[in-house]
Formats: C-alpha cells, sequence, structure tokens
C-alpha cells in the first residue's frame, strides 16, 4: 500500500513537470525578431508564442495537445468521480446527512471547476483571445490564494482561532484607538 501512495504522490510532479516542459521546449525552438512586449500580466506561453516572428503552428499544437492530456483529462476524470459522489450522496436518506455531504464536497468541486475551466480556456486554444490574460489571473494567482480560506475556514477549530484572534486585534486596536482620541493628560 505505501508503494501505491508513495506513486500517486509522485505522478502528480511527474506529470505537470512533463507537461509543462514540452510546450516550453518547442516555444524555445521559435525564433523572436520583433516586439518583446507580451500583452499578459506575466510570461506566459500562448502571448509569447504569439510574438514568433516563424509560424507558431506546431508549437501552439503541441501545447493545445498537452494542455488536453494534462488539463482537461484530469477535470473530466474528476468531474466522473463527483458525478459518483453527487450520485451516492443523493442516496442517503436524511435531508441533514445530504446537506453535510454536499456541504463538505461543494467548496473542492467550485475550486476545481474554477481552476481547470480557467486553464483550459487558456491553454487548450493557446492563441487566445485579449480575455485570455484575466483568465489565467484567475487561474495562477486567485483560485491559489482563495485555497486556504475555503479549505482551513472549513475546520471548527481553524474557525475558533481566528474569531479568537479577531477578536484580540480588535480589543487592542479599540484600545489604541480610545487612548488616541482621549489622551489622558499628565
Amino acid at each position: 500500500m505505501t508503494q501505491w501512495c508513495k506513486k500517486l504522490a509522485v505522478l502528480p510532479w511527474v506529470v505537470g513537470l512533463v507537461g509543462a516542459f514540452i510546450p516550453t521546449i518547442f516555444t524555445a525552438s521559435l525564433k523572436f525578431c520583433g516586439p518583446n512586449m507580451i500583452d499578459n500580466f506575466f510570461c506566459d506561453l500562448a502571448p509569447l508564442q504569439n510574438l514568433a516572428c516563424s509560424d507558431p503552428y506546431i508549437s501552439n499544437l503541441v501545447t493545445s495537445i498537452t494542455a488536453t492530456l494534462v488539463v482537461l483529462l484530469p477535470f473530466i476524470i474528476i468531474m466522473g468521480f463527483y458525478m459518483h459522489i453527487i450520485i451516492s450522496v443523493l442516496k442517503i436518506k436524511s435531508v441533514e446527512g445530504k446537506h453535510k455531504a454536499f456541504s463538505t464536497c461543494s467548496s473542492h468541486l467550485i475550486v476545481a471547476s474554477l481552476f481547470f475551466s480557467t486553464g483550459i480556456i487558456v491553454y487548450v486554444r493557446p492563441n487566445g483571445s485579449d480575455h485570455d490574460k484575466y483568465f489565467a489571473l484567475i487561474y495562477k494567482v486567485f483560485i491559489p490564494l482563495l485555497n486556504p480560506f475555503i479549505y482551513t475556514l472549513r475546520n471548527k477549530d481553524v474557525k475558533i482561532a481566528f474569531f479568537r484572534t479577531f477578536k484580540v486585534i480588535k480589543e487592542k486596536y479599540t484600545i489604541t484607538l480610545q487612548s488616541n482620541l482621549f489622551p489622558t493628560g499628565h
């Protein structure tokens, strides 16, 4: 069982590295001679490929095929598992049990859907549009920023610690504010 777990842990790393490496090699083989300003928030494959003086067709095709395998295929598999989970949850008799099961799965389903759908939009069709930079921003920044909040605030202990910390900060801020507004004379 331990070997299986190790393989499951290593597999995403290998697929991710290979999935990033292949389109990068094809993009690096393009000839660049014109403008060097990328219309994006960061250096991403599609905008970089569109700057090439040579024909980026093969590089775009490789990026699309790789994205299909690395992004679209896992998304379809995950959605298949969720369909199975939803069917199983619908078989639960109690309304409270259904609610608890759906509330547990819904946050991950929303994050996974946002993550994969924006990734699919940006990378499966890499010649893209002007909106791709915003989808890429959601994919690269917004969703990873949301993850800690979505997953940790579901934990009761984390919620209690968060509200305790918030209460302490509020009390210190109130005391500091009161002492600044109503200073005592010396």
